[in-house]
Order: C-alpha cells, then structure tokens, then sequence
C-alpha cells in the first residue's frame, strides 16, 4: 500500500480489512522496501462483539497500544516499524468503521517512525499548488475548506495534513475520509439539512459528509505544499490579512506535534524539520468575521495573484 509517500507491507487472513486498506490507500508495486509492516488476524471464534464508541489508547516508550472494543486491539512498535492486531468479524466487516477511524488513527499514530509529518490543517489544492488552513478548533477550517473548493480550487483534507519529502522536495496528503462539519453548517450548505449528526472521537457532535456529495466539489488526494494560512476570528472588524514570519508559524504547528521518548528523538526533530522547511513558503494570518464564501472568494483571488 502506497501510504501519504510512504510503503506498507500489509497481511491479513480477512478480506474484509484489506478492501478497507485498498480502498483507503493506493495499491503500488515499486519494489521499494516497506516503510511499515502490519499484520492484522481476525479471531472467528469470537462473535457479537461490538466495537466501543471511542477507541483507548496506551503508550510506554516505543509502544503504543490501541483498542477498539472487547475482542479488538492492536500493538504499534514505532521504533521497529511494525503493527500486529487481533479483530473480532465484527469489527473486521465493518468498512466504514475501518475507512473513517481505525486506518486514520493508525496513520496519526505510526507517521512519525515512517519519515510522515501530520499538521493540524485544512487543505485545498489549485493547479497542483496546495493552501493549508490552520488554526484552532471551531476556526470555521472544514467549512473554508468546502467553500474553496466551490472557487476553483480541489478538496484535500478537513483536520489533518499529512507530509512527506521525496528527495528535495515535499508533498502534502489526504485520505479520502468524510468531512467533518459542526452542525451549523446547514447553513452554508443546505443540501446537508436531511444529515444527522454524530458523536466523534473528540467528544463534539458533527456531521460526517463525503465532499463530493457537495455540489462542484472534487477531491484531490496529494500536492506541492505552496501558501499557508492562519485562520483567526475576530468579531465585528473588517478581515486583516497580515503576513506571518517562519518563526511564529513553525512555532504553531510544532505545539501540535505529538511528544516523542528519547529513544525516538530523531523522528520528532525529523518532524520539526518538515515544519521548518513548510513555512519557508507564503505564511499569512487571516483575522476575520466573514462567512465561509465571502472568505473563500477573498483567499482565491489572493491565490489567484500569487
């Protein structure tokens, strides 16, 4: 599997988990070694058991453990490089599941052994050139991200940007994973009125939306990196885009990187690296009280004359 630039060697004894891994991730042949290796059985002799609402997690040094309901686990070695998990049928038919949880956690968790960096970013893509939007939760990202895409650019990603740097260069990923929207945001987006929401893992209720279903949305999964911008909400002011200096900008998304033991040292300043070469690109702030669209139309001309 061809994962956000990097290589899976992925085996199973269920068919069910590996059309959720091929239909999550590219299948390649390269030839190139594995970056990770993951070996995940499904117990039959384990029936109705449920998966819990909210996964749990464990860490102690290099090992992280994750389970997903009473039959369902698995263990990530992050210095070795390698995945082991046992899943009830249950779990294991259960795509969406697979598609929207388990295969995203897993990503945010192994990322840093397998050279990837996530940032806490929305982002949108334009002729190959990619726009992340950053910010804190509830700064209207995953709407101003939608609202994009409905002015000319393509849908990336909601919450999290994933980054590699093949060579000298760098590439941003997506996964093709719903969107997560607050409910309010039937107001910017009727055709989703009919739409119930859910809890998620972050204990907020939201709708879970495939982009494409909005009209004029198309996804993308993968870009050059290009501009990098801040969103920030201020009540009742005319939008003020100011730039943002590397430093200010590094320093935002390094505090959303997870925390490393000493053994992996080298993985995080690998991550921190990433960051400090993406903000050598256009970073701005964006203080606003714009809707979604009115923003959308002032980023892409913005865009547009970059």
């Amino acid at each position: 599997m061809f994962v956000a630039g990097s290589i899976w060697d992925v085996r199973s004894n269920s068919q069910e988990i590996l059309r959720a891994m091929r239909e999550t991730f590219d299948q390649v042949d390269s030839g190139r070694q594995a970056d990770l290796h993951l070996r995940f059985r499904v117990d039959s002799s384990v029936n109705n058991a449920p998966c819990w609402s909210k996964p749990h997690f464990r860490a102690l040094d290099h090992l992280y453990y994750a389970t997903y309901g009473p039959c369902d686990s698995m263990l990530v070695d992050q210095l070795n490089r390698r995945v082991i998990g046992s899943f009830s049928p249950a779990v294991a038919h259960d795509l969406r599941y697979w598609k929207q949880t388990v295969l995203p956690v897993l990503l945010g968790i192994v990322s840093a052994s397998i050279g990837v960096t996530p940032v806490h970013c929305a982002c949108v893509v334009k002729s190959g050139s990619g726009l992340l939007l950053g910010g804190e939760s509830g700064a209207g990202k995953s709407t101003l991200a939608l609202s994009l895409s409905r002015n000319g650019f393509s849908y990336l990603s909601d919450d999290c940007t994933y980054l590699s740097r093949p060579g000298t260069g760098m590439r941003a990923w997506g996964l093709p994973t719903p969107v997560k929207l607050l409910p309010d945001a039937v107001s910017h987006f009727p055709e989703l009125v009919s739409l119930d929401p859910v809890l998620s893992l972050n204990g907020e209720w939201a709708l879970n939306v495939d982009p494409t279903e909005i009209s004029n949305v198309e996804r993308c999964l993968s870009c050059v990196p290009r501009w990098l911008v801040f969103l920030e909400r201020k009540v009742d002011s005319p939008p003020l885009i100011k730039p943002l200096s590397s430093r200010e900008a590094a320093s935002r998304l390094v505090a959303d990187l997870e925390t490393m033991p000493p053994l992996m040292l080298d993985q995080y300043e690998y991550q921190v690296e990433t960051i400090n070469r993406l903000v050598e690109r256009e970073c701005w702030v964006v203080q606003h009280s714009l809707k979604p669209e009115m923003l959308a139309q002032l980023l892409a001309e913005i865009c547009g004359s970059a």
